[in-house]
């Protein structure tokens, strides 16, 4: 496992990295270019709110290709990595919303509050993360119904608004 997505959040070496699935971590450090990484520990600091968790998934052809949970602490420093237990998205089938809702839950269940759920498709997600204007290439996501954002905290609300 290399540290492509460690050294993007500007984690502290003391930081639990747990569960990792390998091929989800492989897909999410394919996905996660230099252009990216600046913008991913900015994202936590921003819309990760002190004593909660995110996560994100990524689908491909309707499967969970590529995933990361982050928590943070109450001073909202991250505190451990995780990935998504991929059987937990396939016994949702197909449908996106559901597959991002039991991720949602497992992620409660397994890291405490999970205050940003943040689910899209490969092909858009490719393109938020190369976008200059992130919060256009979300709701461009949204509009081609690539894009499930659930929970979603106040600040990404008026970032979007």
């Amino acid at each position: 496992m290399s540290n492509t997505i460690v050294d993007a959040l500007l984690l502290d070496p003391s930081v639990g990295i747990r569960n990792i699935d390998p091929a989800q971590w492989a897909n999410l450090e394919m996905l996660v270019t230099d252009a990216a990484r600046d913008d991913l520990a900015a994202a936590v600091r921003t819309f990760v709110p002190a004593g909660s968790s995110a996560v994100v998934g990524v689908f491909d052809d309707n499967l969970l290709w590529a995933s990361l949970v982050v928590s943070v602490d109450q001073s909202g420093a991250p505190t451990s990595l995780s990935t998504i237990d991929g059987s937990v998205t396939e016994t949702a089938g197909a449908e996106m919303t559901k597959a991002a809702g039991e991720a949602v839950r497992w992620v409660q269940s397994h890291h405490g509050p999970c205050s940003l759920g943040l689910f899209v498709d490969k092909a858009q997600a490719e393109a938020i993360l190369t976008a200059s204007d992130k919060a256009a290439a979300i709701r461009t996501a949204a509009a081609a119904s690539g894009l499930v954002l659930s929970p979603v905290p106040p600040a990404l609300a008026i970032a979007l608004a």
